[in-house]
């Protein structure tokens, strides 16, 4: 598994709308709020497509140049996050694309293989450890799951639990930085820390999270 890194302002126009529609955090992020204030609350895809293309201009961002800075600050860690995540998922079955993104909420697509990165992260390597752990996650788990009866709604919570395992598992490639997720995911993120500790083995692991779902 590769990753290519590049900038589409109309791909971002996209994040930027998506984004505001996330199910995770329904709060603005900074420039969506900026946007609000200059355009309304309608995302018109134009509209978000000239915000961006101004911002992107009053600001001088070059984004031929951050694409290769992050492209090569993760050439750094890329071998050995594979190596470990598939260690725990299994191999992943294709080349993934991730696109640039002033917007600092980032939303990804798996059936097209893409997701986005936000360049003034303060860590990029750990936002894009957190977005493939979805990609991993959905392909070892998503079909299985869903098979079982798990809703889309309580899937999105398993996977966004999972990425606690940035913490530990990955947490010499993290930088320092921590990944905390949702408030509303702490009990559960808590549960695959403890859980992992005891039994490294993924079926178990989710096994116990179903358990820990059900009403």
């Amino acid at each position: 598994m590769k990753i290519a890194f590049s900038y589409d302002i109309d791909k971002d126009a996209q994040n930027f709308i998506k984004s505001a529609r996330s199910i995770n955090n329904i709060k603005p992020t900074k420039l969506q709020e900026l946007y609000i204030i200059e355009q309304g609350e309608n995302f018109d895809l134009i509209k978000v497509n000239a915000f961006i293309e101004k911002y992107v201009g009053e600001n001088k961002i070059d984004l031929v140049l951050t694409a290769s800075e992050i492209d090569k600050n993760w050439q750094r860690i890329e071998q050995e996050f594979v190596r470990r995540t598939e260690n725990i998922f299994g191999p992943y079955p294709t080349d993934i694309h991730a696109y640039l993104s002033i917007n600092s909420r980032c939303t990804y697509d798996i059936n097209q293989n893409y997701f986005f990165v936000f360049i003034a992260g303060k860590n990029t390597n750990a936002i894009i450890m957190h977005e493939l752990l979805h990609f991993y996650t959905w392909h070892r788990l998503h079909s299985v799951l869903i098979k079982r009866g798990i809703s889309p709604e309580k899937y999105n919570d398993l996977k966004e639990s999972l990425t606690e395992f940035l913490n530990f598992e990955y947490k010499d490639l993290m930088e320092g930085y921590e990944d905390k997720g949702y408030l509303q995911h702490k009990e559960m993120r808590e549960l695959v820390r403890k859980t992992w500790a005891q039994n490294k083995d993924l079926d178990y692991l989710i096994a116990e999270m179903i358990v820990a779902t059900r009403p």
